[in-house]
């Protein structure tokens, strides 16, 4: 597992992609990395990307989630639920 810093860049997500993340405390609520995408300009020494999310509903609320896997271990990232798709809830971070 790398540091929580070194963690945030789009390739050691791309490499976490179809990863399960759990959100202890929210019952047991799973989430699936459906993509990471890189995004456009960004200021010198940062990279701006996306994670894209996929989970069940009912939609968790607009926060900071806690998100464990085996992969990655414990990160905190912000979630915004951005879409519904069938009977899941996408759910967006950017880091900028």
């Amino acid at each position: 597992m790398l540091p929580q810093a070194q963690a945030h860049t789009c390739a050691y997500f791309t490499a976490l992609l179809n990863q399960h993340f759990q959100l202890p405390g929210d019952d047991g609520v799973v989430l699936q990395l459906i993509a990471a995408e890189p995004r456009g300009a960004t200021l010198p020494g940062r990279e701006a990307f996306s994670l894209l999310f996929s989970g069940p509903q009912p939609a968790l609320p607009q926060q900071i989630h806690t998100l464990r896997s085996e992969a990655a271990g414990t990160l905190e990232i912000f979630l915004v639920p951005v879409a519904g798709v069938g009977a899941a809830i996408h759910y967006e971070a950017v880091f900028s």
